[in-house]
């Protein structure tokens, strides 16, 4: 962390700017709601120096107001307050200058341990200091992350853990709770720390740093966002403190900018990110683009993990507010510094919320780096990357793109998408007259594959191994052929849609009829002829998947795709099997050119050796297993 260093007088020119701007002007004595006397900017009497405080600003008070600073001096903690407000003083905005600058430096005493120079960053930590206390920051996980030299960990803990405490009385979303003023605040304070050495020019390693942060805290900052700011996605919650820090904060503002919303926040990190994975990754570089991830949408292996609760609760068993407070904040730090061998599991799923939730289609970017990880995708365009290690890789309804590595596993629950190894996408192979049964190699010679049952191995040259779990012939642009010389039977003739309709057997025309209805839902959005020629694609899909997709329990139109699902457990018990075709795409593709696709299915299966029958884990066990998805 490089700290943004500013001369003397500049220095005392923001922090002024800061904290006054942010405490605001109190005239004379008051309890703000915080169960403190509170006076000028944010001068509380809740102290035992008071009268040295006063007598260093040089600021007139009358006899009584004296001898009233040092009954407050001498009082128990408790009766301060009481007695501080019949404090009669009524302050100018120079007079509470003066008594600013007798105080501020009271609060120099976390950034001095860190010995932080006059800087932007020492700004933000004395104002925090300022307004939850020296005892308070001096022992908080914010000093670890600076110590260290962690600035987005430092970041997150001012912005989103540093909140402070309501009375009992009074918690959020009580009228009279005062955290949401304290969140506005902190969201000013961490526009001065920055999430950033230099916004305008991020490196590789700065990003990663960021979305380790983000990935680690990514439930407190989705939850503190909705609640108080904007979310990840744009919703404003109903009383938006950002906007109202960038109405009120006028200095800070024309000093700092505008406080940034999250996906602001994260884009130069997301932007850094995507260029470095493009080097290592010339082959899908146009896909690891800007317009095609939201910032939000990227997951990165943290490296480390979040402290246990259970260790947090025996640390501070205490039933108070402030010992909650506590509680919560420490629950979102680590103590942990970052493994490249970390075991990550990264789950990109997103629920809508109501009676009724649906998974939320969005393209997703999962990493893993080191360790063995376990990626898990959802609805949309997903890219995995493994990185080192032996992962597995989990992909749900869209075109997903799976980079792979020795080791990996991969389970893709529609068999959209692709595998790339080497920077190269796998194809598949053909069967060669005297190769093994079942084994099939490239044309390259470079990867031989092995059909067992359900799962494909897949090894290359140098014998290393990948595994395709509840693979069926053609998924992930895997196609497996059988001997040129193979017996065939005759293709059928050419035909218009209605003939081939026609000619289909009853199994086949029942399936298909479910799949028309189920596109007839849908009026005025296809053509008839459109409707046929989704309802033949989805029929060739679930022929072609359905070694997987045994029974279509469930034929329907969900979002942009036509869907058959079997559910062998329950439909509320994973894991269940989908074939689908995007409706879009299908309906361009004549009815008669699926079907075709149908009875050429047909005779592929006729002329393969016969498999070796594997059940599936969730098969052998009779329940679910990890990983498969919904629709």
């Amino acid at each position: 962390m490089e700290y943004r260093r500013l001369e003397d007088e500049e220095y005392l020119r923001r922090l002024k700017v800061v904290i006054t701007g942010s405490e605001g002007l109190s005239a004379t004595v008051e309890n703000i709601g915080d169960g403190k006397a509170t006076i000028g900017y944010g001068y509380t009497f809740n102290r035992s120096d008071n009268a040295a405080i006063w007598r260093e600003s040089g600021i007139t008070l009358s006899e009584q107001d004296r001898r009233l600073l040092a009954t407050v001096d001498a009082a128990a903690d408790g009766d301060r307050t009481r007695l501080a407000l019949g404090f009669s003083k009524s302050m100018s905005a120079a007079e509470g200058d003066d008594l600013f600058r007798a105080t501020v430096r009271r609060y120099n005493g976390p950034a001095d341990s860190l010995d932080m120079p006059n800087s932007d960053e020492r700004i933000a930590l004395v104002s925090l200091a300022y307004n939850r206390g020296v005892g308070n920051v001096s022992n908080h996980p914010v000093m670890q992350a600076i110590r260290d030299g962690d600035r987005a960990e430092a970041w997150f803990q001012i912005r989103y853990n540093c909140w402070g405490s309501d009375s009992l009385d009074h918690q959020y979303p009580d009228r009279l709770s005062n955290e949401g003023g304290l969140r506005k605040r902190r969201f000013a304070e961490a526009e001065v720390f920055s999430l950033y050495d230099n916004p305008a020019s991020v490196t590789a390693d700065e990003a990663k740093s960021v979305y380790r942060m983000y990935q680690l805290h990514r439930e407190e900052i989705d939850r503190v966002e909705s609640s108080f700011g904007v979310t990840i996605d744009g919703q404003a919650a109903t009383r938006n403190r950002i906007a109202e820090a960038n109405r009120d904060y006028h200095g800070l503002v024309d000093t700092y900018g505008r406080v940034q919303v999250i996906s602001d926040a994260l884009a130069p990190a997301r932007d850094a990110l995507l260029q470095d994975l493009r080097r290592e990754n010339p082959d899908i570089a146009d896909r690891l683009t800007a317009q095609q991830f939201n910032a939000g949408r990227i997951f990165l292996d943290p490296g480390r993990s979040l402290q246990d609760p259970a260790d947090v609760e025996r640390q501070h068993p205490q039933q108070t507010r402030t010992q909650a407070a506590l509680r919560r904040e420490q629950g979102n730090t680590t103590t942990e510094t970052v493994d490249p061998d970390h075991a990550a599991t990264l789950d990109s799923r997103r629920m809508t919320r109501g009676a009724n939730p649906r998974e939320v289609d969005s393209n997703d970017l999962l990493i893993g780096e080191g360790g063995d990880d376990t990626l898990r995708a959802h609805r949309g365009d997903d890219i995995l990357i493994g990185g080192a290690g032996r992962d597995r890789m989990e992909g749900g309804v869209g075109q997903d793109t799976y980079v792979v590595g020795n080791g990996d596993t991969i389970r893709d629950s529609d068999g959209h998408g692709e595998l790339r190894w080497n920077h190269a996408a796998l194809t598949g192979g053909i069967r060669n007259e005297g190769d093994p049964v079942n084994t099939y190699r490239s044309a390259d010679g470079e990867y031989t594959y092995t059909l067992s049952g359900n799962t494909l191995d897949i090894a290359n040259r140098q014998g290393e191994k990948i595994r395709v779990e509840d693979y069926a012939r053609g998924d992930l642009g895997l196609r497996l052929q059988e001997p040129a010389n193979a017996a065939t039977s005759t293709p059928p003739a050419q035909e218009g849609n209605a003939q081939a309709i026609e000619r289909l057997g009853p199994q086949d025309r029942a399936i298909y009829d479910r799949m028309l209805t189920a596109v007839h839902a849908r009026p005025g959005q296809f053509t008839q002829e459109q409707q046929e020629n989704i309802a033949a694609a989805g029929l060739a899909e679930y022929r072609r998947r359905d070694g997987l997709v045994q029974q279509p329990q469930d034929i329907g139109v969900y979002g942009d795709r036509l869907f058959a699902a079997w559910f062998p457990h329950g439909q509320d018990r994973e894991p269940n099997f989908h074939a689908n075709v995007r409706m879009d795409e299908a309906a361009r593709t004549p009815a008669q050119d699926s079907l075709q696709q149908v009875d050429a299915l047909a005779r592929e299966r006729a002329m393969a050796p016969p498999q070796q029958q594997i059940e599936s884990p969730a098969q052998q066990q009779g329940g679910p297993s990890i990983g498969a998805r919904t629709l």
